[in-house]
């Protein structure tokens, strides 16, 4: 996996950013709280398809989101966007809820929080050229028009495309090239919060460093917020302090990004992180069977428990909670026998 490899000593390569909190009176700018989400038609008794405990963005913050498909990832980044009603729960901007936002609230809240979507092709009008799809994100946020020919072509710079990009079409440019127009078109109306669904998916490893240098900058520059979603742990680990692990719907854990992926306390935070080839490492399986819908929907207790090999009837029958560890500040897993488990080995 591009950028990630393990070792007795930790995590070789580029540390993530500093994975301590806001300081005072920087503020937050999205937060999701007891964030519940069904799929229209399911069974009101069934598991939610997402069930998010909290989840706080600030300037200058990196927060991953990670799992296996059917995970909630992409739930979750439709729910913070407001483009899901959630069953329950609340996403506020500004300490306000999204859905009550409307008019000029809803205007702002839309150019603060920009999605960078993982297909470009979908992203960006054929029709038009590159340049006018940047120009419109600039208008539609209030610029002038006497001025836009000069604000795409600082875009255009900033991202690292030549003036010359403007007049072409996505299909006259590189993966690499789109990509980087379509974070230009997110910047165009001054972002305070930036989504990235897979943002380096599809791209060869050396696009791949060279777009993940580039939101680096942005974030540090115009300390941006960032949400990811990925399943690559190298991007994970180059851009993210802190990282929320999904399974169907559930956060089985999070913290900082490096103690995480390096010493989980999870046993499917060990399955991922045991999943990912490591140079000089020899390649282990994860001992875990496939996906038991069924069980998945009707169970009360721990939704992985019919996939993990530490799972015991009593404690993992019952419900379970998202609780701190303790010696291990900032980290919060949920499952019954962390306190007896331990650290877990991700390479055993």
């Amino acid at each position: 996996m591009s950028g990630y490899t393990a070792a007795p000593g930790g995590v070789r390569g580029v540390a993530p950013p500093s994975a301590g909190g806001p300081a005072a009176g920087d503020g937050v700018l999205l937060v999701a709280r007891s964030l519940v989400v069904r799929y229209p038609g399911t069974d009101p008794s069934a598991r939610p398809a997402l069930a998010l405990d909290e989840l706080t963005l600030a300037p200058g913050r990196s927060v991953a989101l990670v799992g296996e498909s059917g995970s909630g990832k992409t739930t979750a980044l439709r729910a913070l966007l407001g483009v899901v009603r959630p069953a329950a729960g609340t996403v506020e901007f500004g300490g306000v809820p999204v859905q009550r936002l409307g008019g000029t609230a809803m205007r702002a809240f839309r150019r603060a929080v920009q999605p960078i979507q993982q297909d470009t092709d979908g992203a960006l009008d054929p029709r038009q050229s590159v340049g006018s799809a940047i120009a419109e994100g600039y208008r539609a946020g209030g610029g002038s028009r006497s001025a836009t020919s000069a604000v795409v072509a600082r875009l255009l710079d900033e991202v690292g495309l030549p003036a010359a990009i403007a007049r072409r079409h996505p299909h006259e440019v590189s993966g690499g090239q789109r990509q980087r127009a379509v974070i230009a078109r997110a910047l165009a109306v001054e972002p305070r919060l930036l989504l990235l669904d897979e943002p380096t998916s599809g791209l060869d490893a050396t696009v791949q460093v060279r777009i993940l240098e580039l939101i680096e900058r942005l974030r540090a520059e115009r300390s941006l917020g960032l949400l990811l979603v990925s399943h690559n742990l190298g991007v994970v680990v180059r851009l993210c302090s802190e990282t929320v692990v999904l399974y169907r719907g559930e956060v089985v854990e999070r913290g900082d990004t490096r103690a995480l992926l390096d010493v989980p306390r999870h046993p499917y935070t060990a399955a991922l992180r045991r999943s990912v080839p490591e140079i000089g490492v020899p390649f282990r399986a994860p001992l875990i069977p496939a996906i038991d819908s069924a069980s998945i929907d009707t169970a009360t207790g721990c939704r992985f428990a019919s996939r993990c090999p530490h799972a015991l009837v009593d404690p993992c029958a019952a419900p379970q909670v998202l609780a701190p560890v303790e010696g291990d500040p900032g980290r919060l897993v949920r499952c019954a026998r962390a306190p007896e488990l331990g650290p877990l080995d991700p390479l055993a």
